[in-house]
């Protein structure tokens, strides 16, 4: 067996319908624990630890850890690694944020993710907070690809604009579907996101933009002025254009988060 990969005696099947994808590959815990950077001064939440193996790393660097979990299958895996009142179960995306721990120390969150919940998990963080200083996640290598590229590349979209306006992203290593059991049918990668510290009114007006800049990407091979003008004609969408110095024939995937946001500051 090559030297990153382990056996795993817990044997639970992982189940198709939560999009369990079991990690087997030792580079993944390492990774995540050298971006994440925990220690004895943070709180760790770590969302979908499944049978602990990057649990049992977190809990070696001596930081304060939380896990949520929604497979009650892995109560006696996890509840050996963690006392009880460390665990939530559940989905975390019902969770409503007064269930939610109140952190005690810096926030730093991370986990393997499935991929149907990557993004709204995303979202929810640089959204409604709580704000971690630091966030790694193991998903879809196209999902971290589009969270983190700039104006104007190919995989430009509605994901790049809405990350970037809360968070600074970059991805790191890609892996292949043998890092997991059973084997995905795509590639997986690290996502780093360093949120960006604001005021709720700073982050309640981005939140604003986002349902202009959400209408642009709907269309987003059509030119940017003429949906704006279409969609919202209430507004001088020329003079804005103008003003900015966007180029009335820009598609959304050409103009910047910073051009949004003034596109769409005061309305």
């Amino acid at each position: 067996m090559n030297k990153h990969f382990r056996n795993n005696n817990n044997f639970i099947k992982a189940k198709k319908s939560l999009g369990q994808n079991f990690c087997i590959d030792e580079r993944i815990p390492n990774e995540i624990i050298q971006e994440l950077a925990p220690s004895k001064d943070f709180c760790v939440w770590e969302i979908g630890p499944g049978k602990g193996a990057l649990t049992k790393r977190l809990i070696e660097t001596g930081a304060d850890i939380h896990l949520f979990e929604i497979d009650q299958r892995m109560e006696e895996i996890l509840e050996g690694l963690c006392a009880k009142d460390q665990i939530t179960w559940g989905d975390f995306l019902e969770l409503s944020q007064d269930k939610l721990p109140t952190p005690t120390k810096p926030l730093l969150v991370c986990g393997n993710l499935p991929y149907y919940c990557g993004t709204p998990i995303i979202k929810r963080f640089l959204e409604k907070g709580p704000t971690p200083t630091r966030l790694v996640f193991l998903l879809q290598h196209e999902v971290a690809v589009k969270a983190s590229v700039p104006v104007n590349h190919k995989e430009y979209s509605y994901l790049s604009v809405h990350t970037a306006l809360f968070a600074k992203a970059r991805v790191g290593n890609k892996y292949g579907p043998a890092s997991f059991v059973p084997q995905p049918k795509i590639d997986s990668s690290i996502l780093i996101l360093e949120p960006i510290q604001m005021s709720d009114e700073e982050r309640q007006k981005r939140i604003e933009a986002l349902k202009f800049i959400s209408a642009l990407f709907n269309q987003r091979r059509k030119i940017a002025l003429s949906t704006l003008k279409r969609t919202f004609p209430e507004t001088d969408w020329t003079e804005r254009f103008s003003k900015i110095g966007i180029d009335e024939k820009a598609r959304p995937e050409n103009i910047s988060p910073e051009q949004f946001l003034e596109l769409f500051d005061n309305l």
